[in-house]
């Protein structure tokens, strides 16, 4: 799997972007027909919040076409955001892999003709 990251920050790090590799890993777990993974930081100031982290990520499967699973958060530091939103892709990919178990399963029942 191919990951590449995008930050628009100043305090881009080498650990950070170690951190960030390591967790877009785990979702092979989760959907081993992983092409590739975009991840973007942005780190911003928010006029009430303060200084806000928005993490996006975007994966696209070899399964699926040029339809990408995105989810994006925002967070008071990046380590917050990406493990929000890391949970939300968890959860899609997930229910992606239920659905197509399902439509398998349906495609083999009605090749057998129940």
């Amino acid at each position: 799997m191919r990951i590449s990251i995008k930050d628009t920050s100043k305090e881009h790090d080498k650990e950070l972007d170690a951190l960030i590799r390591r967790k877009v890993r785990t979702l092979t777990h989760y959907a081993p027909i992983l092409k590739d993974a975009v991840v973007d930081v942005q780190h911003d100031r928010h006029h009430r919040k303060g200084n806000v982290a928005y993490v996006e990520i975007s994966l696209h499967l070899f399964c699926h076409g040029n339809l990408p699973i995105r989810a994006t958060e925002t967070g008071s530091d990046v380590h917050a955001a990406l493990d929000l939103v890391l949970e939300k892709l968890k959860r899609q990919l997930t229910s992606h892999r239920d659905q197509d178990i399902h439509k398998e399963r349906a495609l083999i029942r009605a090749a057998r003709g129940k």
